[in-house]
């Protein structure tokens, strides 16, 4: 399975850059309340290696955030811009 991921990901990633990747599902929905915030358009991909702890754990899950090639540096302003 991870074979398909790694190759959908390559796939993806020539017209998109990933810009933040997380572990955690606050910091998940942090990151798209900014993005949604500034107006940039996002994709996501999320991997499950754990499917134990109930339906709001963390525990193996890994989210990857893409964005426009042209959007990255508004992108990574937007994230790491202190409320």
């Amino acid at each position: 399975m991870n074979f398909i991921v790694n190759g959908l990901d390559y796939l993806f990633s020539n017209k998109r850059r990933l810009i933040y990747m997380s572990l955690n599902q606050k910091e998940y929905y942090t990151v798209i309340s900014k993005l949604k915030a500034a107006g940039i358009k996002y994709r996501i991909t999320t991997t499950s290696s754990y499917s134990g702890g109930g339906i709001y754990s963390d525990y193996g899950q890994e989210y990857k955030f893409y964005v426009k090639k042209q959007d990255e540096d508004e992108a990574l302003e937007a994230i790491h811009k202190k409320v």
